[in-house]
């Protein structure tokens, strides 16, 4: 193996997987090695001053990620989003540690490392939010310490309310908040959750099931939909927002999920063991960004730093992913069997 690599290896505790490639394992040390040095960078100073600017860190990732692609050629394709005007790595990886409470922005828009001792714990060790003083291992984007310090539930830093996911889909669906409108139903169509095919491949110009959502192409209009026994429809407006990488952007996917489950065609993740203590999670669909940035810091995306339905979690993790995907309506199945807990 590489000296680089075998340092980094030692250095973050990243084991290799067993049939594991060198390719897929020096891309995996790279990308946690990233999140470390951003991290890192927070916590330095400049000027006699805490912290660094957005600028000054953004400059280093960038040029962190142009030496691993002349050191591991190989790699460079992994650390590019193609064909897109999305953020590039250094500020996705960020993103997702400002969303996550690991970096704070203070008054004069320096970035600090939030090193308040607040954990996630996640069986016999704990996602430590900020960079450990002591030992630790890495996983994904995440710092994992032994035991644990200010701990957090799930929940609580996913910013979720306690509702199941069948819960939820009442409380959308509640009579009350529907009435009548005067809306020309040819400009309608209707999701349909019924299908099988993605979300965003799921509309159509029939409704098919009693509950459900609507959107006017036009007018850039959703709305949700109830059909009451007489055949008539009632609407409620469905409040959309502009998408981007904050914490609670996509949440209109949750509703997607809630309506799949209620009508029993749930959408699916499969769980691959790759060894004694690692596996794999192949998603069917994208997450709302609570869950995505969640997984992002217990797990690595498979293939390329962008991936948003492959995963990598160290075995022990997977009852915690598990909960996580069931809270949201997806059904998680291993060797054939569901996952329940």
């Amino acid at each position: 193996m590489n000296d680089i690599l075998a340092a980094m290896s030692a250095d973050m505790h990243i084991d290799r997987i067993q049939g594991e490639t060198l390719d897929d394992f020096a891309y995996r040390l790279c990308y946690s090695a990233l999140g470390q040095w951003c991290l890192h960078l927070a916590r330095s100073s400049e000027g006699g001053v805490a912290g660094t600017s957005k600028h000054t860190q953004t400059a280093a990732l960038n040029e962190l990620i142009l030496r691993y692609a002349e050191t591991f050629p190989t790699l460079a394709d992994r650390f590019v989003q193609p064909k897109s005007s999305r953020p590039n790595l250094a500020v996705h990886v960020r993103k997702a540690y400002e969303e996550t409470g690991y970096l704070l922005v203070d008054e004069n828009n320096r970035i600090r490392l939030a090193n308040y001792g607040r954990t996630l714990s996640m069986g016999d060790s704990a996602l430590f939010f900020g960079l450990p003083e002591a030992d630790y291992a890495v996983n994904g984007l995440g710092a994992f310490v032994r035991s644990a310090g200010r701990d957090i539930s799930t929940r609580d830093f996913l910013i979720r309310d306690d509702l199941s996911w069948e819960q939820y889909f009442q409380s959308q669906f509640d009579i009350i908040d529907f009435y009548d409108r005067e809306i020309d139903i040819g400009e309608l169509v209707f999701f349909d959750p019924l299908s099988k095919s993605p979300p965003s491949q799921s509309w159509c110009r029939t409704l098919t099931t009693d509950c459900t959502l609507a959107r006017n192409g036009k007018l850039a209009l959703f709305y949700r939909v109830m059909r009451l026994p007489n055949g008539s429809l009632q609407f409620s407006d469905e409040m959309t927002e502009l998408q981007n990488d904050s914490f609670t952007s996509y949440e209109y996917r949750r509703l997607y999920f809630a309506l799949k489950a209620h009508y029993k065609t749930p959408h699916k993740a499969i769980v691959s063991r790759n060894d004694s203590s690692h596996s794999t999670i192949r998603l069917d669909v994208h997450l709302p960004n609570r869950e995505y940035f969640y997984f992002l810091l217990i797990s690595w995306p498979i293939t390329n730093a962008f991936n948003k339905v492959n995963f990598l979690f160290k075995s022990d993790f997977i009852f915690y992913v598990c909960r996580a995907l069931s809270n949201l309506g997806i059904e998680v199945y291993e060797g054939g069997q569901k996952c329940i807990v």
